[in-house]
């Protein structure tokens, strides 16, 4: 590796950390290494973005990821499509079933944005199921919230409140919506 290549992968992986500038990695309670905010953010706040047109880039199928092994919490990015590990801060991001976050997708990647305040040391998360339409995937939820599902699933096995409440704050994947029009073409 020339010294040249190595500067930008150097810059690379800085101005991939620039985008999580605001938050850091800590332990959690029983959930391994989560996100935590570095600074209070408002509601409606960008708290992490990828923008560089990348995001999407490293999936795998269902069938590609188990038989690889690689997590046991995918990110589900399209109908058959799952996003690896990058080795971002964002990889870290636990799951809650009272989420302080959720995930718009832009043209270029995605914005992590702020769906309630957020106060300076809490964990940064989000509700998995909101970027899940895959119903054989199902996962024992641990993340101690006084409203927790106990099971983290794809995102029409939701309570209707949930889904309309999520929907209306832009943070469900788009292919999670072709999958609700097409359960509710279905029911008429």
């Amino acid at each position: 590796m020339t010294q040249q290549t190595r500067f930008r992968d150097v810059a690379r992986a800085l101005h991939k950390l620039q985008k999580c500038l605001y938050c850091y990695l800590g332990p959690t309670d029983g959930r391994g290494i989560g996100v935590f905010a570095a600074r209070e953010f408002g509601s409606g706040e960008t708290v992490m973005m990828d923008c560089d047109g990348d995001f999407f880039d490293d999936v795998m199928t269902l069938e590609e990821l188990q038989a690889s092994d690689i997590f046991d919490y995918p990110l589900q990015v399209g109908e058959n499509a799952f996003r690896i590990p990058t080795g971002g801060i964002e990889d870290f991001t636990n799951h809650s079933c009272a989420p302080n976050t959720g995930i718009c997708r832009i043209a270029q990647g995605i914005v992590v944005i702020a769906i309630r305040d957020i106060r300076v040391h809490d964990e940064i998360t989000f509700d998995y199921s909101t970027w899940l339409s895959t119903p054989s995937l199902q996962f024992e939820c641990r993340c101690g919230s006084a409203h927790c599902r106990k099971i983290i699933s794809y995102f029409s096995s939701l309570p209707d409140h949930l889904k309309e409440y999520y929907i209306s704050l832009g943070v469900v994947g788009d292919f999670v919506l072709e999958t609700v029009r097409e359960d509710f073409s279905a029911q008429r």
